[in-house]
C-alpha cells in the first residue's frame, strides 16, 4: 500500500467533472496537488477551495495538446514541488457525429485532446521519474468506448482505443523502471461532458464524478483490498442509481 500524503499528483482536466472531484479527494489524503486545465478561472476557484484544507495545491494553466506547454507544466511542477509521483491523465473531449459529418478540424481536436495529450504528459512525466529514480504511477481515465465501437462516436472511440493500446504497450516498457501504469474504463459519468450532445444518457445510467475519483484514489494507493472494495461499491451504486431514477 502507498501512502498518498505528500505525494505530488498532477491532474489534467482538473477544472471540472472527474478531474475536479479527483483533485479534491487526493488533497483530502494530504497529497500535493497540481491542477491543470485551460480554464484559469475554474482552476483559481478550485485552488481556493482546496487551499481551505490543504495548502499544498497549485494550478498551472496549460493546453496539454501542445508539447511546449506540457514541458512547461512539468518544469513548473518540479520547480514548486521538486518531483512528480503520480500523473492522472483525465483531459478529454467528446464528439457526437456520424462519420460523414465529422470535419477534419473536429477529428484532429478529438484525437489531440484525448490521445496526443496522454502521450505528451505521460512521456514528460516518465522522463522525469526515470531521471530521479521515482517509482511513479501513470493513471489514465479512458472510457468503455476504448473497448467497443459506438455509432456516432467514431472519432471518440478511435481516440480512446488509441489510449488503450498506448497504455498497454508502455505498461511493459516501464516495468524495468518500477513505474506503474493503470487505466480505467468508466461508462457514462454525470459531468458536463454531455452538455453539448443531442443524446444525453439518463441519470440512471451514470455514476458521479466523485465515484470515479474514489476509484482513482484507490488505484493510486495500490491497496488491492481497497480497490476491490471500491469497485464493489461502484457496482452497487450502478444498481442503486438505475433503480432510483428508473422509478421516478
Amino acid at each position: 500500500m502507498v501512502a498518498l500524503k505528500n505525494k505530488v499528483v498532477v491532474i489534467t482536466g482538473a477544472s471540472s467533472g472527474i478531474g475536479k472531484a479527483t483533485a479534491i479527494e487526493f488533497a483530502k489524503k494530504g497529497a500535493k496537488v497540481v491542477l491543470v486545465a485551460r480554464r484559469i478561472e475554474k482552476l483559481k476557484e478550485l485552488k481556493e477551495h482546496i487551499s481551505s484544507f490543504n495548502e499544498n495545491c497549485v494550478y498551472v494553466q496549460s493546453d496539454v495538446t501542445r508539447e511546449e506547454e506540457v514541458i512547461n507544466l512539468f518544469d513548473e511542477t518540479e520547480r514548486l514541488f521538486g518531483r512528480v509521483d503520480i500523473l492522472i491523465n483525465n483531459a478529454g473531449r467528446g464528439l457526437e457525429a456520424e462519420v460523414c459529418d465529422i470535419s477534419y478540424d473536429e477529428w484532429l481536436s478529438v484525437i489531440h485532446t484525448n490521445l496526443t495529450s496522454v502521450f505528451l504528459c505521460t512521456r514528460d512525466a516518465v522522463r522525469r521519474m526515470i531521471r530521479k529514480k521515482i517509482k511513479g504511477h501513470i493513471i489514465t481515465v479512458a472510457s468503455t468506448s476504448g473497448l467497443f465501437g459506438v455509432p456516432t462516436y467514431a472519432a471518440y472511440c478511435a481516440s480512446k482505443h488509441g489510449v488503450a493500446g498506448f497504455k498497454k504497450s508502455i505498461k511493459w516498457e516501464l516495468r524495468k523502471h518500477a513505474i506503474k501504469v493503470s487505466t480505467i474504463y468508466p461508462a457514462n459519468v454525470d459531468t458536463e461532458f454531455f452538455t453539448m450532445f443531442e443524446t444525453i444518457p439518463h441519470r440512471r445510467e451514470m455514476l458521479t464524478a466523485r465515484d470515479i475519483a474514489d476509484h482513482l484514489v484507490a488505484i493510486a494507493s495500490r491497496s488491492l483490498p481497497k480497490i476491490i472494495a471500491v469497485r464493489a461499491i461502484l457496482v452497487f451504486k450502478r444498481i442503486y442509481y438505475f433503480t432510483k431514477y428508473a422509478l421516478k
